[in-house]
């Protein structure tokens, strides 16, 4: 029934959730809100992303490196 490292946790209180019956049609409304909330969360993590890789792309190049030979380039 339970698989192992899984615990039960027993309470004094009586755990009551809300349940709603939903249309065939507000189902599907809902999963493609869902769909588009992740879609544009992934856009606006992909934007952030190539910003801050671009301004380490630019620190990187900004920096002097040091050649094998210990002199600067």
């Amino acid at each position: 029934m339970f698989k192992d490292g899984e615990n039960i946790l027993e309470t004094g209180e009586i755990i009551t959730v809300n349940v709603y019956k939903v249309s065939h049609d507000q189902k599907e409304m809902l999963e493609r809100q869902a769909e588009e909330r992740v879609t544009k969360a992934r856009e606006e993590a992909l934007t952030k992303i190539r910003e801050r890789y671009t301004q380490r792309m630019k620190k990187s190049e900004s920096r002097p490196t040091d050649s094998d030979d210990g002199t600067k380039e």
